[in-house]
């Protein structure tokens, strides 16, 4: 084997040992009510990537896979801030939602011209690399990022309404679905069409007294069937969004759904407060 003789060059991703333990690629998303993604990424630590992308001849990007047809779409980003003192990279892309199902979103940090590396002090990499030289084509991905999961834990991403007329006014059915797949909604709402009307003004963003009554409703169902599963073989089943709300419960109120002792009433309650208006009457 001769010196010169490199198989591959260095990739930024979980798991790898190529580079340095500060240098690290981070993306978080969100879905806003507004039809977009926002897709924020984060280069931190030296690296030859940082320099390659504030000289423009490496670019953040997402993937979009649709399994269904096969399709594609790449996504690039043009623009970044980047502070040298901390040697941090960031950027936020925004992506209108046109398409009918989730598909597979994956963040890269993508070269656009074939680029000659000399290993150094300055290029972020492990001992693996000690005075290598390599290569890395046009359009190669330099950095991968975990396909993306929208798992905020947000009520209003878990939950979807059907109306039923049969209903009197005020009555709700909670059903939830542990099974239901990533970018699906897990727990249903049927519900009477005044109830419906209330909740059509949006699920999270409860600004009056009876939405939010109906919502700690909800939720105080929902929390009450994930304790009565909990002792179920449920794990890797159960969707990955209602673990994360379930998390934030225990985050927010220190009541773990797993735990003997919980209470999906003060969970409910304090993760949506019933709002009680008290008027103060000044004495004569």
């Amino acid at each position: 084997m001769t010196d010169d003789l490199i198989l591959s060059f260095p990739v930024l991703k979980n798991g790898s040992g190529d580079f340095l333990e500060n240098v690290s690629y981070v993306v978080e998303a969100t879905q806003a009510q507004n039809r977009k993604l926002y897709i924020t990424h984060t280069l931190k630590g030296k690296s030859f990537i940082f320099q390659l992308i504030k000289a423009k001849k490496a670019k953040f990007s997402v993937t979009l896979f649709y399994k269904d047809n096969a399709e594609r779409q790449n996504f690039v980003c043009e623009d970044f801030d980047y502070d040298d003192d901390a040697n941090e990279i960031t950027t936020e892309q925004k992506i209108d939602i046109d398409f009918q199902y989730a598909p597979e979103i994956t963040p890269n940090i993508v070269i656009f011209e074939d680029i000659e590396i000399t290993v150094d002090n300055s290029s972020g990499l492990s001992d693996f690399w000690n005075s290598a030289k390599f290569t890395i084509p046009i359009y190669a991905r330099i950095a991968h990022y975990s396909k993306l999961k929208f798992t905020s834990g947000d009520v209003s991403s878990l939950m979807w309404k059907d109306m039923d007329k049969d209903y009197s006014n005020g009555v709700i059915k909670t059903v939830v679905d542990v099974n239901k797949g990533t970018g699906e909604q897990p727990i249903k709402i049927i519900c009477a069409k005044d109830v419906y009307d209330e909740l059509d003004k949006g699920f999270s963003s409860a600004e009056t007294a009876m939405r939010q009554s109906i919502v700690t409703q909800i939720l105080c169902a929902v929390y009450a069937y994930m304790y009565q599963i909990k002792d179920e073989e449920t794990d890797g089943n159960i969707h990955d969004g209602l673990l994360m709300h379930m998390e934030n419960v225990k985050e927010q109120t220190g009541q773990d759904w797993k735990d003997d002792d919980f209470n999906p009433s003060f969970a409910a309650t304090t993760m949506m407060p019933y709002v009680i208006e008290v008027s103060n009457e000044e004495d004569n």
